[in-house]
């Protein structure tokens, strides 16, 4: 076991099943459209591929996240077959994810296609996936969906991270505003869980915010982080140590942060940010507004991705970042020149869980693009969405959400 920040790496590869090289595809799984990359090589521990699912915000789209999330790298230097779905039926509302509430389970709302997803690409040879190497990461209502399928199937998930992701039983009239507790959430997971919660000593947790974000209130991240502490303990919280942010994978990130550690190792990390806003963090450093990925900062699914590589309870060996074998593949900035990265600097002015409004206008990113990476790509994806950029103090933005917010409320008790 190991708790360690690592460089990129370099992994010797075995014979595996695979697809093709190193690509992009598009399939159709679980009434999903899903974004797969399958890297070349297999991960540095355990068996196979690690698989990654990531999920989108409202507004956003699993392809958005494909062209401006930088996620080539991740799946190169660790191995880790990445899945970006996007939300099935439009979503509940401005393509948002249906985290909302306490009632759910492993048949209920978008929990049960993700959830055939992930065992769909566990379970297909092609991928070569290790079991005990699949993760999920989700950012805003995709954070908060991953929170739910994260606890109502732990012995699915090695690592789930959460960006910016609402606590669990929150609601759309809770978004800005914390409004549950710690122990309220523990209770909730493990219900959740049911016969599956001795899984949680296994699994591994990141939580972020930022503390440009004035979407989604920052405190559900400390609330996320110790539920998971509390979880994982047993009941007790596990001890904390100080996390150097500045030295973590991305474009200069910056802010602080916090790792959670058992007697064996690391178990949580917990980073606020800073100049990040409300935006998927990439840390591409590439420029360019676009659809609310921000262009500087962490790299959230590299850090997860070493995090969970460097930590994992469940699979076979230990990693080494610095020994033989393990070698270099880039530089520090793990940002993908193919893929691309910018903060919208923007509030979403159409988002059900409020994917807007709280923009990352800190961040340094314009309201309009004005570069892209792959541009040139004959599968270049021409950027949707708002494009504007909102500031916390504006008015207007925040009616407007609060307009969307209430027609969410009536879309789904309608819908009941």
């Amino acid at each position: 076991m190991r708790s360690c920040r690592l460089i990129p790496i370099l992994v010797s590869t075995v014979a595996l099943p695979s697809i093709a090289h190193a690509q992009w595809e598009t399939k159709q799984i679980a009434g999903m459209s899903v974004e797969i990359y399958t890297p070349a090589g297999q991960s540095p521990i355990g068996e196979g591929r690690a698989l990654m699912l990531g999920l989108h915000g409202c507004a956003q789209t699993g392809a958005n996240l494909r062209q401006y999330g930088a996620f080539e790298q991740t799946a190169e230097d660790f191995g880790m077959v990445l899945a970006l779905p996007t939300v099935p039926g439009g979503g509940v509302i401005a393509g948002c994810w249906d985290y909302y509430g306490a009632a759910h389970d492993r048949t209920t709302g978008h929990n049960a296609p993700l959830l055939e997803l992930t065992e769909t690409l566990r379970d297909d040879a092609s991928y070569g996936i290790d079991p005990a190497q699949v993760y999920l990461t989700g950012f805003s209502s995709g954070g908060g969906q991953a929170l739910i399928v994260g606890c109502l199937a732990p012995e699915l998930y090695a690592g789930v991270a959460i960006s910016a992701g609402p606590s669990l039983g929150t609601t759309v009239a809770q978004i800005a505003q914390v409004g549950t507790t710690v122990e309220q959430t523990v209770a909730l997971c493990q219900q959740f869980a049911g016969t599956h919660a001795s899984e949680f000593a296994t699994q591994l947790a990141i939580t972020f915010t930022d503390t440009q974000d004035f979407t989604v209130a920052q405190g559900y991240a400390q609330i996320n982080a110790d539920m998971y502490a509390t979880l994982y303990g047993g009941g007790a919280m596990l001890t904390t140590g100080e996390l150097d942010v500045a030295s973590l994978p991305g474009t200069n990130p910056a802010g602080t942060g916090l790792t959670y550690d058992d007697g064996d190792g690391e178990r949580i990390a917990f980073v606020t940010s800073m100049g990040v806003g409300h935006n998927w963090p990439a840390g591409a450093g590439m420029g360019g507004g676009t659809v609310y990925v921000a262009n500087s900062g962490l790299n959230l699914a590299y850090f997860a991705a070493e995090t969970f590589t460097a930590n994992n309870r469940r699979a076979s060996g230990d990693w080494d970042p610095g020994g033989e074998g393990s070698g270099g593949t880039g530089g520090a900035d793990t940002g993908d020149a193919s893929s691309g990265g910018a903060d919208t600097g923007a509030g979403d002015s159409g988002d059900g869980t409020a994917d807007g409004g709280g923009g990352g206008s800190a961040g340094g990113g314009s309201g309009a693009s004005t570069a892209s990476a792959g541009a040139g790509d004959d599968d270049y994806i021409e950027p949707s969405g708002c494009q504007c950029r909102a500031s916390a103090n504006d008015r207007g933005a925040t009616a407007l959400w609060l307009g969307v917010a209430l027609l969410a409320i009536w879309r789904r008790r309608a819908r009941d």
